[in-house]
């Protein structure tokens, strides 16, 4: 039986690229990021609200990619932590969520490292080519989740 999958094909193929990519890049982040006891999905809720204060719960699980569910179980470990607080907005009505000084500095001091690991050399590419590709990738994504 002839061979379907050559590995030129599996090379040509953009989700699979994108995947493999992920992969590859996530626990890097991820190590990157242990440094100051951050994983991945806390860095991104800080960073939404670092963009976005006052953000609700359900903002920031739409921004984050997340279930409402996951991110009402992510929440309380970084107010715990001492990263965020919630304001209480009246019954029925959904609490804004903000970086609280702990937070500005948590991110504050992951923010270099993740700059660093994702500069173009670290990522085996010149600044034109990372400009490029963040370009594409966000145009995908944008395209994919009907923006």
């Amino acid at each position: 039986m002839p061979e379907l999958w050559s590995d030129e094909r599996v090379a040509a193929l953009p989700s699979w690229s994108v995947i493999r990519t992920h992969l590859l890049l996530a626990p890097r982040l991820a190590r990157t990021l242990a440094a100051v006891g951050l994983s991945p999905t806390q860095f991104g809720v800080l960073v939404q609200l670092d963009n976005t204060p006052g953000a609700t719960s359900s903002d920031l699980a739409r921004a984050c990619l997340m279930t409402p569910q996951s991110m009402s179980e992510l929440l309380p470990g970084l107010e715990a932590a001492g990263y965020v607080e919630r304001t209480p907005a009246g019954r029925g009505r959904p609490a804004p969520v903000h970086l609280t000084a702990g937070g500005h500095d948590a991110l504050a001091r992951a923010t270099p490292l993740v700059e660093d690991a994702d500069r173009p050399e670290a990522l085996g590419l010149d600044a034109d080519e990372l400009a490029t590709l963040t370009t594409l990738l966000n145009r995908v994504a944008d395209q994919v989740s009907g923006s």
